[in-house]
């Protein structure tokens, strides 16, 4: 290209600058339209990157709420959880004790129905039927029936005695279990109220959540708007980008006609320099006179010396 440059006259190198110069200015007028036209995108993205982050910022403040929630309700659980292991461990020795209640009772009601009366009853009836047999002069069969009735008798107070034994002892065991239902009761508010606390914690949390995930919905709506303008304003991008790279390429194109044009300038300035030369050396030869002007074209040469002598 340089061989192709160095031939091509003055006009034409002052041509293809002002064609090239003009090529630029138009390149630069695209760039600042397109900059102009991204620039007006830009300012919506600005607008709703700000929002998303914004938005992120709240969802990232309420995150250490609702972790602090879960964290409450799990320790609550867990304390619920440790509490009803206690409650079936007593409700386990409780239900030892009523299995046993239930056997003694079988024993006692099957004693009773021997027994067929109370205790006070029946000792006053043995007593009295002892006191016939202590009698003398009774018929042999009367006696017979006699000894009889009293042996029934003392087999119904020995049921009745040992199922009052046992009956006593079934009130012991009731008091036992009584005490182990009052634990579980007690058990049983506490669960309660923990639950309720609980349950706090998790509709807290819940909401938490909730507003988190509306927040986000929200962010990500900003976030995909911004990405649609992106999607616009990528291609924007990189036509300048494009354009920026023609005009680079144009300019180091010019700066080469401009080098060669400045290389013609020079040897003409050179040539006029030339002939302002001859002309001062010529009027100095002829006239003996010179401008400053030319005393200086002519010295500067060395057309022209002064010495200084001393005697």
């Amino acid at each position: 290209m340089n061989d192709d440059v160095s031939a091509m006259s003055e006009g034409e190198l002052k041509n293809k600058i002002n064609v090239l110069r003009q090529q630029m200015e138009h390149k630069e007028r695209d760039i600042k339209d397109l900059y102009q036209e991204m620039n007006l995108h830009n300012k919506g993205a600005k607008e709703l990157r700000a929002k998303r982050d914004e938005l992120n910022k709240q969802v990232r403040e309420l995150k250490e709420p609702a972790t602090e929630l879960r964290a409450k309700r799990d320790e609550v659980n867990k304390k619920i959880a440790e509490l009803k292991k206690q409650r079936e461990d007593v409700r386990s020795n409780s239900d030892g004790y009523s299995d046993k209640i239930g056997e003694l009772k079988t024993i006692r009601d099957d004693l009773n129905k021997v027994a067929k009366g109370r205790l006070e009853s029946l000792t006053e009836a043995y007593r009295t039927e002892l006191e016939k047999f202590s009698s003398a002069d009774m018929p042999l069969d009367y006696e017979q029936s006699l000894m009889k009735r009293l042996s029934e008798l003392r087999e119904r107070l020995e049921a009745i005695r040992e199922a009052n034994t046992i009956h006593n002892e079934m009130g012991g065991i009731y008091g036992k279990v009584s005490k182990f239902y009052k634990e579980i009761d007690t058990f049983n508010a506490l669960i309660h109220d923990l639950a309720s606390e609980s349950q706090s914690y998790h509709e807290d949390m819940l909401d938490t959540y909730n507003k988190m995930d509306e927040i986000r919905k929200k962010s990500d709506d900003f976030h995909q708007r911004l990405l649609e303008i992106y999607d616009f304003t990528n291609p924007i991008k990189e036509k300048i980008d494009a354009v920026k790279n023609s005009v680079s390429k144009t300019r180091d194109e010019l700066d080469v006609f401009l080098d060669q044009m400045k290389e013609i300038q020079l040897v003409k300035d050179q040539k006029k320099q030339e002939e302002k030369r001859v002309d001062a050396k010529d009027k100095f030869q002829k006239k003996g006179r010179l401008s400053l002007e030319d005393l200086r074209l002519l010295m500067e040469n060395d057309e022209i010396k002064f010495e200084n002598k001393i005697d």
